[in-house]
């Protein structure tokens, strides 16, 4: 009998604590699962440059793991429609970088990665995501198309110039690199934005086709290389010009070209008399 009470009582106590750990582990786990696309859109937007760890990069992209100014919602929301340049001081530390403005972002989606960062559960630095020192020259050559990307990514050079590589003056559909790594505060800030590329343009282009990592630290050396070059552009856009010389051409050769006319009904009819 003694037996019997001694194991009830011990069951009564085991379900007792097994409730006890659901009510208070389930609300954490929900509300973690409930934020599974405020992370989703941090790793996608965000963790390029401040990192998945939140740590951020040294000098150029500020942390967000225990950073005062993320729990003031109104003043995230603010920096990701608008973007952010620095210099700014965190913590006591000063971060020039860039963050661009990613306005593509809906209001539900701000709310969900301003949770999320606030929540402050970011993922654990994984120490062997470190680079190995990049080659300029290579990655010149990644720019320039010459050296294909592993993952088959398009070259930077269709859509921007950088340097020297100044594309005839034309037009380009992306902004001048020149100046990249001064933008972003330096070579390895450059790499790790790379990762990701932050720009909603460039996202849906390497979706699926990622710059690995020699790749990144190849241009992110390049870009550092470069960042103290002069661009001479020409004061006259010499793909415009040719454009208008081309159709002046194609007009004049019109012009002179020997008319050929048909005869009419009438003097065919003529013709065979």
């Amino acid at each position: 009998m003694n037996r019997a009470v001694r194991l009830f009582s011990a069951t009564g106590i085991a379900l007792s604590l097994l409730v006890v750990a659901m009510i208070v582990l389930l609300p954490g786990l929900a509300g973690a699962q409930e934020n599974a696309e405020g992370q989703d859109i941090y790793l996608t937007n965000c963790s390029s440059c401040h990192q998945p760890n939140g740590l951020g990069v040294p000098g150029s992209f500020p942390p967000l793991s225990g950073n005062p100014n993320v729990q003031d919602s109104e003043y995230v929301g603010g920096v990701i429609v608008g973007g952010l340049s620095g210099p700014i001081e965190v913590l006591g530390e000063t971060y020039d970088g860039v963050m661009p403005p990613f306005a593509s972002l809906s209001e539900a989606e701000i709310a969900a990665v301003t949770e999320y960062i606030q929540a402050d559960v970011f993922e654990a630095a994984d120490d062997g995501d470190t680079l190995e020192p990049g080659d300029s020259a290579t990655g010149e050559a990644i720019f320039l198309g010459a050296n294909r990307l592993e993952n088959a990514g398009p070259a930077c050079v269709a859509c921007h110039t950088a340097a020297n590589h100044q594309n005839l003056s034309g037009y380009t559909l992306g902004p001048d690199l020149t100046d990249l790594a001064v933008r972003y505060g330096g070579e390895e800030a450059v790499a790790a934005a790379l990762s990701n590329p932050p720009s909603a343009t460039m996202q849906p282009l390497f979706d699926g086709a990622p710059i690995v990592d020699q790749e990144r630290a190849d241009l992110a050396a390049y870009f550092e290389s470069i960042s103290d070059a002069e661009i001479s552009r020409s004061p006259v856009d010499i793909l415009l010009v040719a454009g208008v010389i081309g159709i002046i051409i194609f007009f004049a050769l019109m012009l002179l070209a020997p008319r050929s006319r048909k005869p009419g009904f009438a003097e065919t009819l003529r013709s065979q008399r």
